[in-house]
């Protein structure tokens, strides 16, 4: 005869069968073992007590900042800190049932979170106004508690955090969804997810010289220069050529919106302002 397993597979429901004691206790050790070495292992926020990290804090509150300004500021502090991502009591999906024997009562098991929180935070991707899906992330324990009361803050690198939303969300965060709701530009959530330092676009020398030469190329347009946008990322100024009447004109201006528009600059610019300058 076979010896039997060490750790038994648990019957599903409905087939009947019974489990032998023995078997029983070996999983119920196996599974011991294994939270044990869980808990064993080592973490690099073993002393977190949830707290906002001050500089943080600190980047938060400079509101008198310009926009570009403010937000290279607070991402360079959320590069180098700790953020918190919120996890379900349980993973998101109902529970499935399972019998211990051919008499005993069927028992709800919730399906297992994965080994990563910020995946299992993934399940909570918050919708913005605009459609799209974003991690929300968090600066202390209590934003995510203001949030939601029924969710366990989970402290995480940055670069882990990213690294999800590029996967599983529109590579987008949100930062302390309910209070700040802060969302953060796409182009900064990407860099940080390969272990880069954003640039943004309005000192990106090469993005600038890529956009430029698309634009240039466009019938009608005779300059394009760049500065900060005061509700957008990046403001682009397009001298256009006004000597053959408005209609050209705005064909001109319908062709720089085509290629702004374009999806492929969406790791590279976050949102444009265009901004006509007749020449």
């Amino acid at each position: 005869m076979p010896d039997s397993p060490d750790i038994p597979d648990v019957p599903t429901e409905g087939n009947g069968s019974e489990l032998n004691p023995d078997l029983q206790l070996a999983a119920a050790l196996a599974a011991r073992n294994r939270l044990e070495q869980l808990l064993a292992a080592p973490t690099p926020f073993a002393t977190d007590d949830g707290a906002a990290d001050p500089a943080v804090t600190a980047a938060l509150e400079a509101q008198g900042l310009p926009r570009h300004e403010y937000l290279d500021r607070l991402l360079a502090a959320l590069a180098a800190s700790r953020l918190i991502v919120p996890v379900a009591a349980h993973a998101v999906g109902g529970p499935t049932r399972i019998h211990l024997g051919r008499n005993a009562p069927a028992v709800p098991v919730h399906e297992p979170h994965t080994a990563d929180p910020a995946e299992d935070a993934a399940d909570l991707a918050v919708q913005l106004p605009d459609g799209h899906r974003a991690l929300p992330v968090f600066t202390s324990a209590a934003a995510a508690a203001a949030w939601r009361e029924d969710v366990r803050p989970v402290p995480v690198t940055p670069r882990r955090a990213a690294e999800v939303a590029c996967l599983l969300t529109d590579q987008l965060w949100v930062l302390d969804p309910g209070t700040r709701d802060l969302r953060l530009p796409r182009p900064a959530v990407v860099a940080l997810a390969g272990g880069e330092d954003w640039i943004p676009s309005w000192r990106n020398q090469p993005v600038q010289a890529e956009v430029a030469a698309q634009l240039g190329a466009i019938d009608g347009v005779t300059g394009v220069a760049f500065a900060p946008g005061e509700d957008a990322e990046l403001r682009v100024f397009i001298r256009v050529d006004a000597s053959a009447g408005t209609p050209a004109v705005a064909a001109t201006l319908e062709q720089c919106q085509y290629v702004m528009v374009n999806p492929a600059w969406g790791e590279l610019i976050d949102t444009v302002e265009l901004c006509p300058v007749p020449a």
